[in-house]
């Protein structure tokens, strides 16, 4: 697939919804008509039924009663379906947008940076214009978390890796499945705090367990209330009973009442969460998957999906007491508060094992959502291949998947058993950005997505960079020294004995060149006592002679700058050898700052 064909679909997909939403906006305002239409009715039939008492009014009203109440759930449910229809068709925009690498609409996730992280801060992990504001399609916080865990943390072995293509891989052709869910996920708007909120709900324990014969009493008044207010509709003066039922439902609930209120707040306005999420997990219960642990996550999904719904409806009802006339009528008559209380507790005897597992799950597809899409999305990357061996480290086509096709250089390197790959070259010539692809299309590879490269064949190894380094004025830590401790973790991950990739760039820039090129052959050859692969990018020529004296081991590649007449050209391609140019001097020349 092309990426004109890309464009197409997305372009689409917004049309369908453009027309789709202005249907939908037709039907809603017919159904406001009606649904103005019939509370007329009511009322008009409600005041003739007591002016007349003839009992055939108030049967009619109660039929446009319940048919008000149904045209106000459709007009939600329309309205629902509307709002979803804007999601999907912004989405569907933000995809033909990201296309031509215009993606600064998704949020860059740079709460999750870490500056002292192995490799993130190096590689542009996380911030403006990085990896995962290209990627990131979440919608909830859990799936944010965990789309960030993705990228920021080594699998345990290849077959985390090939479990997770394989997840990718079913989800990448299913358009329909992953932007419904985006875009449902989108209105749920969750907010920090809400599931923190929830948990701690779960922990509560309120007085309706201790003093469940509350329950039964307001079974019992709300049984007295119903039958006073069917005996009130054939003699109106029979509703003077409820008077005296007010005022012992009021005396009974007062003692409880701050309590109650304490409970309330935790899960207040938290049904639109849960109905949400509710929606999520009917939807992961209702796709067809084929890759086993999708079928799994399905099968939990489907268990979960009701129980949610469920609780949603329940908070909902509760939160009807924030309503001063609603909450005063259903305490007043029905003890409301110790009904849904023992409602809530039961429910939650019965799921609170289970509530954050299906949370969670949404969470979890909701971050391999966003890795399909990116997938779907590079029809020309390919999937990486790891092994245990020592096998060759073969990386063809190899090039940033953050710049822009036009304009992205792709390279070749196969490398036998060398376990140091020294890359010289001028300033500019793309040594950093080399290092940066293989640490970013390893990123990549890890999260189980395609890399951008022909071929990515290596060893399963970790990832540990030093390529931006930074000092420190609040820890009073200078450049050097913050380089300094990075090494030394480095080194100290070596010590470990497993298999590490490294990538450093101009090692122990904040020193003298004497001092560089002593600490930088040292820690080269400190490096081929394990089991590494290194990429060290340096302007310093003489650790090209490490090749010569560590034959087999180092071998050097270079970038090459061009200077023709009074023009300095780069053609971004790695070969072997040691650099030949520079251009410092000529560029200072030609800026007028030296003669």
């Amino acid at each position: 697939m092309s990426r004109e064909q890309l464009r197409t679909i997305y372009s689409r997909r917004i049309d369908q919804c453009h027309e789709a939403i202005r249907q939908r906006s037709r039907l809603i305002n017919y159904i406001s008509l009606a649904r103005f239409l019939a509370l007329v009715a009511l009322v008009w039939l409600l005041v003739l039924g007591i002016r007349e008492q003839a009992f055939h009014f108030y049967a009619l009203s109660f039929l446009m009663t319940v048919a008000f109440l149904v045209l106000v759930g459709q007009h939600s449910r329309q309205n629902t379906r509307r709002n979803l229809l804007i999601e999907l068709k912004a989405l569907n925009e933000s995809e033909l947008s990201c296309l031509d690498h215009s993606f600064q609409s998704f949020a860059d996730g740079r709460s999750h940076a870490d500056p002292s992280h192995p490799w993130s801060n190096d590689l542009d992990i996380f911030g403006r214009g990085s990896l995962y504001q290209y990627l990131n399609r979440t919608s909830t916080i859990r799936g944010d978390q965990l789309l960030a865990e993705l990228l920021t943390s080594e699998p345990d072995d290849i077959d985390t890796i090939l479990l997770r293509q394989g997840i990718i891989g079913d989800l990448k052709e299913r358009v329909d499945f992953r932007q419904d869910f985006t875009a449902r996920g989108r209105l749920v708007k969750e907010k920090e705090g809400d599931l923190e909120d929830i948990s701690r709900w779960l922990s509560d324990s309120p007085y309706i367990r201790k003093h469940r014969w509350l329950f039964y009493l307001a079974l019992l008044v709300s049984a007295v209330t119903i039958s006073v207010t069917i005996a009130g509709i054939f003699d109106i003066s029979r509703f003077w009973y409820l008077v005296p039922l007010l005022l012992f439902n009021g005396t009974l609930l007062s003692p409880f009442l701050w309590r109650t209120n304490k409970y309330h707040a935790s899960i207040s306005k938290k049904h639109q969460l849960l109905e949400g999420y509710a929606w999520l997990l009917k939807k992961i219960g209702s796709a067809g998957f084929e890759h086993p642990t999708l079928r799994d996550k399905k099968a939990r999904a489907r268990e979960g999906m009701k129980e949610v719904e469920g609780l949603s409806r329940l908070m909902n009802i509760f939160d009807q007491r924030l309503n001063m006339l609603l909450g005063a009528v259903f305490n007043g008559l029905f003890l409301f508060d110790f009904i849904m209380l023992h409602l809530l507790e039961r429910w939650k005897r019965k799921n609170s094992k289970n509530i954050l597992d299906w949370i969670e799950l949404t969470g979890w597809t909701d971050a391999m959502v966003s890795l399909a899409g990116f997938a779907f999305n590079h029809p020309g990357f390919t999937l990486p291949q790891f092994s245990h061996n020592e096998e060759p480290f073969e990386m063809r086509g190899l090039g940033h998947p953050l710049i822009p096709d036009g304009k992205r250089v792709h390279n070749d390197i196969r490398i036998e058993g060398e376990k140091v790959v020294v890359i010289t070259g001028a300033n500019m010539a793309g040594k950093s950005t080399y290092l940066r692809s293989l640490g970013i299309n390893t990123v990549l590879a890890y999260a189980g997505c395609p890399v951008c490269a022909g071929t990515f064949r290596s060893r399963f190894m970790g990832l540990c960079s030093s390529l931006r380094t930074a000092d420190s004025l609040l820890d009073g830590e200078s450049y050097f020294l913050a380089e300094i401790k990075k090494l030394q973790w480095i080194v100290r991950r070596m010590e470990t004995g497993k298999p590490l990739l490294i990538l450093l760039d101009e090692v122990l820039k904040g020193t003298n060149t004497t001092d560089k090129k002593l600490g930088s052959v040292g820690l080269i050859r400190r490096s081929l006592a394990y089991p590494i692969r290194c990429f060290i990018a340096t302007h310093d020529l003489s650790l090209g002679e490490l090749e010569r004296v560590h034959k087999g081991e180092v071998v050097n590649y270079c970038f090459e700058s061009y200077i023709k007449g009074m023009e300095l050209t780069f053609d971004y391609s790695i070969r072997k050898g040691i650099a030949t140019n520079m251009n410092a001097s000529f560029l200072m020349k030609q800026m007028g700052i030296m003669d």
